[in-house]
């Protein structure tokens, strides 16, 4: 539209045209002209070729401009010699027109094309968004799927060794362990890692992991659950408690012959969930063993989940040893 006010300007000064013959003049030919354009689009959209040569495609749209061009003026002469064959005047000027009209021509193609170009570059930048994005989340995926495969492992390989031991003991206990493990990894197995889960689903498999440890630990094994109702609901990644829980019993009730305190806080507000894991410890044991597959794996999945690595921290002092971890909730 501005083009074609533009066009009806310069006609009306430069060469005295009357406003009919100008109106006429410019709507045809930038009219005509969006048409053939049009038409370009899908050559240039199905031709184009991210191996070409920049020389051949200079000269591959040097002739399509000059095609272009031939079927442009040709039909625009048609039509305005048809519809003003009595004015000899406006005839003649259509005559020496030529010259300009093809100088127009070759601006009107290599704006069109510029904008074809741009177009299809901005469609490739978003697909080839969208192909990063779901390559990152495939990698993502397989990355937790890989941690977790981590955690049930370790689990499991020492809940066997104190079933082997039962079954000379304590058959009874034995047969109770091999069931309580069952229902732990019946839901381990079910919970995609990657997936959010409420507190409430992830404290009851906490209270399923720790019915399997007190049967080996017995009275040693001593855990406080404390929260608040509203925090719940609060989402968080599956089966990510349980590895801290399992870090604090491994330094806290592996070495003790006593009752080995375990505390786990919930707490919330409207924007995280925390989480806060107490246990007893020999800092003479922690140093030795440094720090293990569990909170190892937390850090890992938090980084993947949540994109930082502030969100757990680890405090210590004479004789407890503290995880904290945040779950961000937006």
């Amino acid at each position: 539209m501005l083009m074609m006010c533009v066009h009806i300007l310069l006609l009306l000064i430069t060469e005295k045209l009357p406003w009919v013959s100008a109106c006429t003049d410019a709507i045809v030919s930038n009219v005509l002209f969006a048409a053939i354009g049009l038409g370009l689009w899908f050559p240039v959209f199905f031709s184009r070729n991210d191996n070409q040569k920049l020389l051949s495609a200079i000269i591959n749209h040097l002739s399509a401009c000059s095609v272009t061009l031939v079927i442009w003026i040709s039909l625009l002469y048609f039509i305005l010699f048809s519809a003003f064959s009595d004015q000899g005047d406006y005839l003649e000027f259509l005559r020496r027109s030529i010259p300009w009209r093809t100088g127009i021509g070759v601006l009107y193609y290599g704006l069109m094309i510029l904008v074809y170009y741009l177009i299809i570059y901005n469609r490739s930048v978003r697909e080839n968004m969208v192909k990063e994005a779901e390559l990152k989340a495939l990698v993502k995926e397989s990355e937790l799927n890989s941690l977790k495969s981590q955690i049930n492992p370790h689990f499991l390989f020492n809940s066997l060794n104190s079933i082997s031991s039962l079954t000379m003991i304590e058959p009874s206990k034995a047969q109770e362990m091999i069931i309580k493990l069952s229902e732990f990894l019946r839901y381990s197995i079910s919970i995609k890692v990657e997936n959010m889960t409420p507190l409430k689903e992830e404290i009851g498999n906490i209270h399923r992991y720790l019915d399997i440890e007190k049967i080996r630990f017995g009275k040693r094994l001593s855990v406080t659950v404390t929260g608040s109702e509203d925090c719940r609901e609060l989402k968080l990644p599956g089966m990510i408690l349980q590895p801290l829980v399992e870090n604090a019993i491994k330094y806290g009730v592996y070495e003790s012959t006593e009752e080995s305190p375990l505390e786990i806080q919930c707490s919330c507000s409207n924007k995280a969930l925390f989480i806060t894991i107490v246990n007893a410890y020999d800092p003479e044991y922690l140093y030795k063993k440094g720090e293990g597959i569990g909170l190892r794996n937390i850090r890992s999945r938090m980084n993947l989940i949540y994109g930082r690595d502030d969100l757990m921290q680890i405090s210590k002092n004479a004789r407890q040893h503290e995880v904290r971890i945040i779950f961000p909730q937006q």
